[in-house]
């Protein structure tokens, strides 16, 4: 395992040194080397310091196009995926000179149009019923996406010219994706909201050390990174600060994260999926008969009921924490941040808002079940894509924009916002900067705790929730239902 993460550090050195894409005319081009390990993970550049990645779009002239995309407004850290202009920080002005690069290269300009995020798919949906060639490219919710393939709404994203889906550039999550062999819509780089909705366990440093906990990411680095010390650890560190007899805000918890983001880590980062895909490359709701999800639910159950002050869910004390900030993730970063929890679980863009935080802090992944897990499971719980409707007038000029802008985003956006943004900016040493390495290239996605979040993930997630361990009854009276949800979907597709 430690030589697994000091490959990926290697990896990452390549990854800086990256320059530009310039079309297929470049020496040395290639498709990324394998991480040698398990076929779900992300790809990652390899040791060779003077790798760039290239694509094989061929030089076009777009003669000054409009390429016209609908966006939605989502909580980020840069928010303008089409900025006007360099303003001096990092992230923006790689974007903006990504833009730029590419409009130059093709000779077109991005005509963005900014939505609510929840109407990007009415949007879609309407303009393609009535056979409107409105928009060029549509920013969608990764579910949203799906039921719009469903719909027969868009356009195949393997069938366009130029988008070479096995490039370095493309996610790892698009094998997930796929039904039947076909592919309607797939991740790249170019969509940092798939990076971004990376879930992390974040943890205070100097909590670890006063109560003598010893070393987190040795513990990582060697493969003993598991459920069990997770538990441990949390049930260490809950204490009643005040001595009033109970634990409240004022005292200091083990953990402190939204249910949706806690419970369904257990089971996705254990490598147990509620959807799988079947030899034909169908999904299935796969809960029915999985024993060991049935064992990780029962185990995370009675270990949550162990002691009291285990685990603050940041919904339910929204109002006590409304001193933190709204609630949800901005109360529960905060409620971390000043000290009154030791571990935190969320995503990874929730790493800005802790660059002030007094102690210092570390990320790790999720834990594995147990030591003889093979590797580690990073869960990926989501992400906004650019999908292509099936009105498209000019498919070559869509496939073209988004085969190039994955390929820049890798070389030139990706190390901005990784290094600079995350490793230099916010990480507060090597050892952080070197779990995020290992966290990128173990990126898993469940269909059932994404696509499907509505209803399997939130119905398992009330079950947590509720303390009981009904799990196998609950299977038992809902597969059938929850399996003709997704019949309906890969109907479909199948269909369209």
């Amino acid at each position: 395992m430690k030589n697994m993460i000091r490959g990926c550090a290697l990896a990452l050195c390549a990854l800086l040194s990256l320059s530009s894409c310039s079309g297929n005319s470049g020496p040395g081009k290639n498709e990324g080397d394998d991480t040698g390990g398990d076929t779900k993970n992300e790809e990652m550049p390899g040791d060779d310091a003077e790798k760039i990645f290239y694509d094989d779009v061929p030089e076009l002239d777009f003669g000054g196009y409009g390429y016209r995309v609908l966006v939605g407004t989502y909580e980020r850290e840069n928010q303008d995926l089409y900025p006007e202009a360099e303003i001096g920080e990092v992230l923006n002005d790689a974007i903006y000179a990504r833009n730029k690069k590419i409009e130059d290269r093709f000779n077109f300009a991005f005509v963005p149009t900014t939505t609510n995020l929840s109407a990007l798919l009415s949007a879609l949906r309407k303009n393609v019923k009535a056979g409107s060639d409105a928009y060029d490219s549509y920013m969608q919710i990764d579910r949203d996406a799906y039921t719009a393939a469903a719909e027969n709404l868009l356009y195949p994203v393997d069938e366009l010219p130029y988008a070479d889906l096995k490039k370095p550039y493309w996610s790892a999550s698009n094998e997930t994706l796929s039904v039947a062999g076909k592919l309607h819509w797939a991740f790249s780089d170019e969509m940092l909201s798939h990076f971004e909705y990376t879930v992390t366990l974040y943890f205070n440093k100097k909590q670890v050390q006063d109560l003598g906990l010893g070393n987190i990411y040795e513990l990582v680095r060697g493969g003993e990174w598991t459920h069990d010390k997770f538990f441990e650890y949390a049930k260490a560190a809950a204490k009643d600060l005040d001595g009033d007899g109970k634990m409240t805000e004022s005292d200091i918890w083990g953990v402190t994260s939204e249910a949706d983001y806690m419970y369904a880590s257990f089971t996705v980062c254990s490598g147990v999926n509620m959807v799988e895909k079947d030899a034909d490359d169908i999904p299935y709701f796969a809960v029915p008969g999985n024993q060991k999800f049935l064992d990780i639910a029962q185990e995370v159950i009675e270990q949550f009921g162990a002691v009291e002050g285990m685990f603050l869910e940041s919904w339910k004390w929204r109002d006590k924490l409304s001193g933190y900030g709204t609630p949800g993730t901005n109360a529960r970063v905060g409620f971390f941040r000043d000290g009154h929890s030791l571990f935190s679980v969320g995503a990874l863009q929730e790493m800005v808002q802790l660059r002030d935080m007094p102690d210092d802090f570390g990320i790790v992944p999720f834990p594995k079940h147990t030591a003889g897990q093979p590797q580690y499971y990073t869960r990926v719980i989501g992400g906004f894509p650019f999908v292509t409707p099936n009105t498209v007038a000019r498919p070559e000029i869509a496939g073209a924009l988004m085969e190039a802008m994955a390929c820049e985003t890798r070389n030139t956006v990706i190390p901005a916002y990784y290094e600079s943004a995350l490793k230099n900016k916010y990480s507060r040493d090597t050892d952080t900067a070197e779990m995020l390495d290992l966290m990128f290239v173990t990126k898993v996605y469940d269909l059932g705790d994404t696509i499907w979040y509505s209803p399997i993930r939130l119905d398992y997630t009330g079950i947590f929730e509720s303390g009981k361990d009904t799990f196998a009854s609950h299977t038992e009276r809902n597969a059938e239902k929850y399996s003709k949800i997704i019949e309906k979907a890969v109907e479909g597709i199948l269909g369209g």
